[in-house]
């Protein structure tokens, strides 16, 4: 797989390698060409090119999804672009921990290295569109603040621990090998041409769910073509009901198991990272996050053919969770849920699963994470339906934390995208590894031996002593 064996080559041959590409990535040719060159080749020329002195750097970009070449702000000192990226208002900006940039894959210690590594390989628009919080970022804030409150309470001494861990659960039936799971995350694509099958081929070797967005860069069938086998796909409802009909059909034609529901835009949101990178110079003659509207013929594979009437959104009402439910076979799982009584309806009203979520602080300013709604959810469904949860999610300590405050499943969505689009399959290989090797320590260091063992009295809450870096990137979140 690719950049697994360059670490074994002779070291006089990997510096060979790297100066070719140093003198290629300088060249003034290169933009010429660059379309051209193996997808290596231009992961290689990128890791140079970012080395390179900030007057030697190429302004030419291409989106990874379409190919077009999108302007880039002219470079600043030490590199920094002007516009690369466009960051929150200086009082959303906080301490965060800091990614370094790596080579390969097999480089990375921690998912914040991937962080790193997309941020420099990103077209403005892309990471700005994947970064984004709304307002002052308090949400966003609010998710990694709300793990790191919460301190773990180990175990030192007992029986003899287990020689291997069982880290499977059990979801609807089906038996999963870890209760890690991939969000469903639009346009991915636009990070990498592997897209949303190369993130499939990754979960799938890790035995892992992978939910699909509606709004994917490739089709449901492709994308379970990738795996081998059907995934959940999630849906955004439109006011027409037949075109909603259409493509549950579609979904469960192919074998889908579970329908996922996003319920928590309905009022619509304040995205201005997205508004500000929009009104940037050089940013702004092609608008590549919002789904290549400069390419008129273009349409998701998911929407293709179905749009109907523009309208408002359909009417959120437990009338229309049952209109869902009675649609198909498929299990119905809400998205989107944040509040006791909520979820005691939801699951009044026939829902399968509750998904905690904040939509990875992207639908609303002032929310409380994820994790601090949690408890409230669980002892509201009270083990009648499994419960689901992301954002924050960065570490195998987040995983240990969820299970322990009552959920069935945790989910990453920014962390897996920042693995593709640094290595493609390769980088969410390693990043579903590396979160799964801290899940593994924090259980250990509990003396759990399977998911069922994960309690609530291994977790406390109190302040999180950790010590953070001020960086220019906004690490950490």
């Amino acid at each position: 797989m690719t950049g697994r064996g360059s670490r074994n080559w002779p070291a006089h041959r990997h510096a060979n390698r790297r100066q070719f590409f140093k003198l290629l990535a300088a060249s003034p040719l290169l933009g010429l060409a660059a379309s051209g060159l193996p997808a290596s080749w231009q992961e290689a020329l990128a890791r140079e090119s970012r080395r390179l002195p900030a007057g030697a750097r190429s302004t030419i970009r291409r989106c990874a999804d379409c190919g077009a070449e999108m302007g880039m702000p002219s470079m600043g000192a030490g590199g920094q672009g002007l516009q690369d990226p466009v960051l929150p208002p200086q009082n959303a900006q906080e301490d965060q921990l800091t990614g370094q940039i790596v080579e390969t894959p097999d480089d990375a210690i921690n998912v914040w290295d991937f962080e790193r590594v997309a941020h420099a390989n990103n077209l403005a628009q892309h990471w700005d569109y994947l970064h984004m919080g709304v307002d002052d970022y308090e949400t966003r804030r609010a998710n990694r603040e709300g793990f790191q409150r919460l301190m773990l309470r180990p175990r030192r001494l007992g029986d003899e621990p287990a020689t291997r861990l069982d880290m499977s659960v059990e979801l609807f039936g089906r038996q999963w090998e870890s209760p890690l799971f991939l969000c469903p995350v639009a346009s991915l694509e636009a990070y990498h041409t592997q897209g949303e099958s190369g993130a499939a081929r990754a979960a799938q070797a890790r035995g892992i769910l992978q939910m699909q967005s509606h709004q994917s860069s490739q089709s449901y069938d492709d994308i379970a073509e990738a795996r081998g086998e059907p995934h959940w796909f999630q849906i955004y409802t439109v006011p027409d009901w037949n075109v909603n009909q259409r493509v549950i059909d579609r979904v469960a034609s192919a074998g889908c198991p579970a329908l996922v529901w996003t319920i928590d835009l309905l009022g619509g949101s304040n995205r201005e990272l997205q508004r500000r990178t929009l009104a940037g110079e050089g940013t702004d003659a092609l608008v590549c996050q919002s789904c290549h509207n400069h390419r008129p013929d273009y349409q998701r594979p998911m929407r293709a053919g179905l749009e109907g009437p523009a309208g408002p959104r359909p009417p959120y009402t437990w009338d229309y969770v049952k209109r869902m439910k009675d649609a198909s076979d498929m299990k119905l799982i809400l998205k989107g849920i944040v509040t006791a009584e909520e979820a005691e309806l939801a699951v009044e009203h026939g829902a399968d699963g509750i998904f905690v979520s904040n939509h990875g602080g992207r639908a609303v300013n002032s929310l409380w994470s994820s994790i601090d709604a949690l408890p409230e959810v669980v002892n509201a469904v009270r083990g009648r339906v499994p419960v689901f949860i992301d954002s924050g999610v960065r570490r195998g300590t987040d995983i240990f934390k969820a299970l322990a405050l009552g959920a069935d499943a945790v989910g990453i969505g920014r962390p897996y995208v920042w693995g593709l689009n640094a290595f493609g399959e390769d980088g969410v290989d390693k990043v579903i590894q590396l979160m799964l090797n801290e899940f593994r320590i924090a259980m250990r260091q509990t003396r759990t031996s399977n998911v069922e063992q994960i309690t609530s009295r291994f977790v406390r809450e109190g302040k999180n002593p950790i010590m953070m870096r001020r960086n220019e990137f906004g690490f950490g979140l």
